[in-house]
């Protein structure tokens, strides 16, 4: 086999391994809807992170070669914490929060304008240069998703306001705008592996201070059913541990925007994961509101 046949099989197998990405995070929505009918969001999040760290830690340590501790240093360890609060703690208790109230595909969509947001935090404090095309991109992503929010009824967001469910989703990509900006500064000193490892240790840390501040406790987990600990197993395992381990070796491959690309499918699995297994079908307004964050995020990522 030649350099550019194995180059290819690497390209195919980071291409199918991103795929498999979107798909374990379409899925986390509906892991989700079924996890909020009986967990606590905090005790949810907080055991999500226990069983992906299971997983992570171990690899990260091995990654380090023995120097796990030498290599990170106090301004490391304080990222650590800033981005587990914000993409872990902070995202995951408003997912299942607001899981509880709206249907899984529409929490899909309204999630899915994330990448714009990133984008236009980027040029807010990194000094990127916006043009005009990635502008109307972000434009076109914050009409779908109040379209989305609206049911396709926008007069209503100012007369009726907006649902309790779907402000809580919204706090979502502002969270992950938050964790992702934060990320551009870890990763310039760790890698993609050790950054998500030790941030989930962060998180974890934090959930077990927090939890019981909020009326929580870990022994609340002996009521939860066999469906509850399944869908709380998905999350850590399939939607961090297997979901963020695939990404991350897109990112190596492909490059991180042909990578974040991928993105874009998520919604597109969260609503075909809540139409078949808990039986949401999905309404135009939600599609049209769909395509137009997607065709936005088209815009955006062209820039």
């Amino acid at each position: 086999m030649t350099i550019i046949d194995n180059l290819l099989t690497s390209r195919r197998a980071a291409s199918a391994q991103l795929l498999l990405a979107a798909a374990l995070w379409g899925l986390t929505f509906t892991a989700g809807k079924v996890a909020s009918a009986r967990a606590d969001p905090l005790n949810a999040t907080l055991w999500r992170f226990i069983l992906a760290g299971l997983i992570l830690t171990p690899l990260a340590a091995k990654a380090a070669k023995g120097k796990v501790f030498s290599s990170i240093s106090p301004k490391d360890w304080l990222y650590f914490f800033l981005s587990g609060l914000t993409g872990l703690v902070m995202y995951n208790f408003f997912f299942i929060k607001a899981l509880a109230m709206i249907p899984a595909s529409r929490g899909s969509v309204i999630v899915c304008g994330s990448p714009a947001l990133i984008y236009l935090g980027s040029v807010l404090f990194f000094k990127e240069k916006m043009k005009l095309a990635a502008l109307a991109g972000i434009l076109l992503s914050f009409l779908g998703t109040a379209w989305t929010v609206s049911s396709g009824r926008l007069w209503t967001l100012f007369s009726d306001g907006l649902g309790r469910g779907d402000l809580i989703m919204l706090l979502c990509p502002a969270s992950w705008t938050a964790y992702s900006l934060i990320g551009k500064l870890v990763l310039k000193r760790q890698s993609p592996l050790a950054a998500n490892a030790w941030s989930v240790v962060a998180a974890v840390l934090l959930l077990l201070l927090l939890t019981p501040v909020f009326g929580g406790s870990l022994s609340q987990a002996a009521d939860y059913d066999l469906k509850t600990w399944s869908s709380l197993a998905f999350l850590g395992l399939g939607g961090t541990a297997l979901g963020f381990t695939f990404f991350y070796r897109g990112i190596i491959e492909l490059g991180p925007h042909r990578a974040a690309a991928y993105i874009n499918l998520v919604p597109v699995f969260g609503i075909l994961c809540g139409w078949l297994i808990l039986k949401e079908r999905p309404d135009f307004s939600l599609l049209l509101g769909l395509g137009m964050i997607l065709l936005g995020l088209r815009l955006v990522q062209k820039n």
